[in-house]
């Protein structure tokens, strides 16, 4: 089977088991577009096909685009995995690690034990996280205002 027949099928099973209700999909190398196609509708229940040019939000997704595009710029020696990612990004060398609060709920913070890297933020391990889910830094976030 060809590419483009088992990618034609693996997207267009998802789309008819309703795993997704569209999807669009490129695929280009150093030559140009290798592969293109879309299958399913654009809004579920709708009575728009979904088609390559169709505009859609990608929420998350844009870390996977962005972390494909450091790792060419790593691969290129344009950039390094392990240099601190403060040389690029100032704010990300005055980070400070939150570990915990006072009895007054002043935050009591510490200078990080090594620097923030592209490989951290890359593999999710530079310590950030969201208030949503953490309680810690939702209080920090509500003292900071931020």
């Amino acid at each position: 089977m060809t590419i483009r027949g088992s990618l034609d099928g693996l997207l267009g099973s998802a789309t008819e088991r309703g795993d997704v209700p569209g999807v669009a999909a490129l695929v280009t190398n150093r030559e140009g577009v290798v592969y293109e196609a879309a299958f399913g509708e654009r809004v579920l229940g709708g009575d728009m096909a979904m088609s390559t040019d169709t505009v859609v939000w990608l929420a998350s997704m844009t870390k996977a685009i962005a972390g494909a595009a450091a790792m060419q710029l790593v691969e290129q020696g344009k950039l390094s995995l392990d240099a601190p990612a403060g040389n690029l990004i100032p704010e990300l060398a005055a980070v400070q690690v939150l570990q915990g609060f006072d009895a007054d709920e002043t935050p009591i913070l510490r200078t990080p034990k090594s620097p923030v890297t592209l490989r951290h933020l890359l593999t999710h391990t530079a310590g950030f996280g969201y208030d949503t889910w953490h309680e810690p830094i939702k209080r920090f976030a509500k003292v900071a205002k931020i």
